[in-house]
């Protein structure tokens, strides 16, 4: 190994230990109270190591959201190694996600937390947020493969736009997702005060809705009945 690989090789390591000591600490005390003088103490480094790696505590978290982005597209890659029809994969990357989520709360904060960012100078200048970005379109791009074989097998009626379809469940998923999310952790939107629902019921309502919608009249039936 040559002097700059193990340079290399280091930076990545320590980068890491700083992102290991940023997730114990963040997701323990919440983004608001956690400050870097206690990652530092967490990772057993200067704050001012800190700061040779992340800008600032806004990109340390966002470097967490890279790495939850990076975990959880490995899992949609998954998918795709068995042997599914293209909707049978829709689902089963929607029951991925949602799977993800309830068992990772902390990447999902994180994950909404830089969905909520607006400052697009800083994320411009941020190599962290560049490669969070870049795993955000990953994510997309499962979708539209999906799609895209679907259209081919003949389970997903093919008049649809793949990418613009792929962009309509993305978002709605997000959405649902999210307020599954808010139920699971005790907080819940007002108007859903007098109404009662079961969360996994109400995913598994949304993606029949999804899914009998895109589906050619062939496979809506089996899609119904397949379960998971």
């Amino acid at each position: 190994m040559s002097t700059e690989d193990r340079k290399e090789r280091e930076k990545e390591q320590r980068s890491n230990q700083i992102i290991d000591a940023a997730e114990e600490v963040i997701f323990s005390k919440g983004l608001a109270r956690a400050t870097m003088t206690d990652i530092a103490a967490q990772a057993e480094l200067s704050k001012g190591t800190l700061y040779l790696y992340f800008k600032n505590k806004t990109e340390l978290y966002i470097a967490i959201a890279r790495r939850g982005s990076k975990i959880l597209n490995k899992r949609f890659a998954k998918v795709f190694a068995g042997d599914f029809t293209g909707l049978q994969i829709i689902r089963k990357l929607g029951d991925t996600y949602l799977d993800f989520v309830k068992k990772n709360p902390g990447y999902y904060r994180a994950f909404m937390h830089y969905e909520s960012l607006n400052d697009v100078e800083i994320l411009r200048k941020s190599e962290v947020a560049k490669s969070c970005e870049e795993n955000r379109k990953e994510a997309l791009g499962f979708m539209v493969r999906a799609l895209q074989i679907g259209m081919q097998d003949g389970s997903v009626d093919d008049s649809y736009d793949p990418r613009q379809l792929a962009i309509v469940i993305w978002s709605s998923t997000k959405g649902i997702t999210s307020m599954v999310y808010m139920k699971e952790v005790g907080h819940h939107y007002k108007v859903l005060d007098e109404m009662e629902f079961e969360t996994d019921r109400l995913f598994e309502s949304f993606i029949k809705l999804v899914g009998t919608g895109i589906a050619t009249e062939q496979a809506r039936s089996n899609f119904l009945t397949d379960g998971h």
